[in-house]
């Protein structure tokens, strides 16, 4: 008998009429998990074209062991996640536990204690992985709950399964669209209580950092904070926004106080998106769609 109870709703769902699950092989599933949602795209890789794209809010969820949960209950309805014969399952997971390290420094025999100099881990609950960045010459450590890790291993037991961080999709994906110039620019990723930010200059990536928030006047400060700390101005910088945010937001209006030239993101050039995709917003689901970015 199932005794967990039901903590998410379905918020949005996009599919092309082209799609079916009989083209699976020909096709990427993407699922991104953060404490407050459960995001699943699709993908068709020989059309380079996203086809699917289901949003699923997580209510009252309060540890990655009860996301697991969750993931588990949406399986059981949900085809994407039974279907077995995908060319490959790609999942992103949002939070603090994460690191950079340079390759030339990388010892794989230290995993645990590169993640350890930055976050509380708990080896008994937290599986360490990593995901290596090649233009980047470093290496993203980063941790997972062993639960949601064993509920993604149950639901593909046969799949090609990569997991990587967040921040490592965001990087690819920013560091691929962005042009190189002399500038430096800061970008920001928002979700609910947490927002990721990057700074890159003319030699790349020279910042990453996922702060939590709980108020706009915490958002904020942490913006202007690193600003400060990196040299930036913000009475002259641009600053581009991606994620769960709007124009009417409380954390909008802030950010419209604060810093003088703000940018919504655009979602990644280099891969079509189903014509159903065209109301959304562009800078939502960005996190979704970058990981069609990493390798």
């Amino acid at each position: 008998m199932n005794t967990i109870n039901t903590h998410y709703r379905l918020s949005h769902k996009i599919q092309d009429e082209a799609f079916s699950p009989s083209q699976a092989s020909q096709c990427n599933l993407y699922i991104a998990l953060s404490q407050k949602a459960i995001r699943i795209a699709v993908a068709n890789t020989e059309r380079n074209k996203f086809v699917v794209l289901e949003d699923y809010e997580l209510i009252t969820i309060f540890s990655p062991m009860q996301i697991g949960e969750q993931l588990r209950l949406i399986a059981q309805e949900n085809p994407l996640l039974q279907e077995q014969n995908w060319n490959l399952v790609r999942v992103s997971v949002s939070n603090q536990h994460f690191t950079l390290v340079p390759e030339t420094l990388y010892d794989p025999a230290h995993l645990q204690d590169y993640l350890r100099l930055h976050s509380d881990i708990n080896p008994v609950q937290d599986e360490v992985l990593y995901y290596r960045h090649n233009g980047l010459e470093a290496i993203n450590i980063f941790a997972i709950d062993k639960g949601l890790h064993q509920a993604l291993q149950d639901l593909f037991p046969e799949q090609p399964l990569q997991i990587v961080h967040v921040t490592s999709s965001l990087i690819r994906s920013i560091l691929h669209q962005t042009p190189r110039t002399n500038l430096r620019s800061m970008y920001a990723f928002v979700e609910r209580n947490y927002v990721t930010l990057l700074v890159i200059g003319p030699g790349g990536l020279e910042f990453c950092n996922i702060f939590n928030y709980v108020s706009p006047e915490d958002f904020i400060y942490y913006i202007i904070f690193i600003m400060q700390e990196q040299k930036m101005n913000p009475e002259q910088e641009t600053l581009t926004v991606w994620g769960d945010i709007t124009h009417d937001s409380s954390l909008f209006n802030i950010l419209q106080k604060y810093i003088r030239q703000i940018k919504l993101g655009k979602k990644p050039s280099d891969i079509e998106y189903s014509y159903k995709f065209h109301d959304l917003f562009e800078h939502r689901y960005f996190e979704l769609y970058s990981l069609h970015l990493c390798e």
